[in-house]
């Protein structure tokens, strides 16, 4: 671990990267959409998450390896592989405008584990941002359903993509436990690997090879590899170099607004009054964690730029 240096308070470059990162995790649900209407779920999630894994370990170099002996490595891939599969099965029944935002649970369930597992100090200021961020996505998950449907409980695509989130704050808490790696793009590979066998059995489902294909969903599922997967960790990881993590921190609050802006232009679906007040709220959760991160003199960053300090640092692959 390093003690962080004092970067930059401002940086056009670490801005402009920043505002790219947060643009491609807010694509992620709506290329994920996208390819879904030409690739089953299974498809997608093995075929992402093991030409990510490729990809990394070329990034890595020669010292990578595709799997290591590590607990906690193996315990943050098959979360992130249980993430990719509940979270593809999720979009198939649910908006991507609103798994957008339902996604944003991950931000509650993180600070949960970060106290339990990191030790992490459990401020007024997470609790007051969990609480709001919490009732937003009660309010978009809820939205447009009588009284009688919500007495049985929330659609069920809702509750796979907000379950997704829970697994996706495990794999964030889980990496920061790995000592193995001394580059991010190491423990990728090796956290990658594991996921992308974690997601592997679902290939042996026949309906999983059952995918019609097409121009414009072949396109999104390179999109969401390349760009929404590989690009923007490189973004991330040089970002950080550039301006204070605290800076960053409230940059990646604008996630769930790309992910709305995204849904509406590239797949139409509507704006209604319940996901604006709901993504308000979202928003507003997030932004009173990540303003926490303000008041810290300095943080503790890992080389590997892996670390996310407390729960506000938002990674969806």
């Amino acid at each position: 671990m390093v003690r962080a240096q004092p970067h930059p308070r401002w940086s056009w470059a670490g801005l402009l990267l920043a505002l790219l990162a947060a643009a491609l995790w807010g694509l992620a649900p709506v290329a994920t959409k996208g390819a879904l209407r030409g690739f089953s779920p299974e498809f997608i999630g093995c075929f992402r998450l093991a030409l990510a894994a490729c990809i990394f370990r070329l990034l890595a170099g020669n010292g990578a390896r595709w799997f290591v002996a590590d607990p906690w490595v193996c315990v943050s891939g098959v979360a992130l592989g249980v993430d990719f599969v509940l979270y593809n099965y999720g979009l198939q029944l649910t908006p991507a405008n609103v798994a957008g935002l339902v996604i944003n649970i991950e931000v509650v369930s993180t600070i949960g584990l970060a106290v339990w597992l990191l030790g992490e100090r459990l401020t007024p200021r997470h609790v007051l941002g969990a609480a709001v961020t919490l009732a937003g996505v009660v309010v978009v998950s809820s939205g447009g359903l009588s009284w009688q449907e919500l007495k049985s409980g929330p659609p069920v695509g809702n509750l796979l993509v907000m379950a997704a989130g829970v697994a996706w704050s495990l794999y964030a808490v889980a990496q920061r436990r790995s000592a193995y790696g001394t580059k991010l793009f190491e423990r990728l590979t090796a956290i990658f690997s594991v996921a992308a066998l974690t997601a592997a059995p679902g290939l042996l489902r026949r309906s999983a090879w059952d995918f019609a294909g097409g121009f414009a969903p072949t396109l999104m599922l390179i999109v969401l590899t390349l760009f929404c997967t590989a690009l923007v960790y490189l973004a991330y990881a040089r970002v950080q170099q550039l301006i204070d993590v605290s800076v960053l921190a409230v940059l990646l609050c604008l996630i769930p607004v790309f992910a709305v802006v995204f849904a509406y232009v590239l797949l139409g679906e509507p704006l209604t009054a319940t996901l604006v007040l709901g993504g308000s709220l979202v928003l507003a959760g997030i932004a009173v964690i990540a303003a926490e991160q303000r008041r810290a003199p300095e943080v503790e960053w890992y080389d590997s730029a892996l670390r996310v300090p407390d729960a506000s640092r938002r990674m969806r692959l």
